[in-house]
């Protein structure tokens, strides 16, 4: 009994020199720099051009297809009026 509870006590203490040690703040190992000036700028607004132009785009496809929907949905209130009549 006291074999066991002695091993037990030494997986949870185990030295300083096994402990991992993390840093909490600041630049680890491997981490890149983020770039500042004219080339980030330049970056960022190229990136920013494209997502406008994508989103454009996006805009464009949907106004289409709301439009062929709203053709579609005068056509059949058009087709349910003629029944109506009849």
């Amino acid at each position: 009994m006291l074999r066991i509870t002695a091993s037990r006590l030494s997986i949870h203490r185990l030295p300083a020199a096994t402990q991992r040690l993390y840093t909490t703040g600041g630049r680890s190992e491997g981490a890149v720099a983020e770039s500042t000036g004219s080339f980030s700028e330049k970056e960022k607004a190229i990136e920013n051009q494209w997502a406008r132009l994508h989103d454009a785009e996006k805009i464009k496809v949907l106004r289409e297809k709301l439009l062929k929907q709203e053709q579609e949905t005068a056509q059949l209130k058009a087709d349910i009026d003629a029944l109506k009549k009849q």
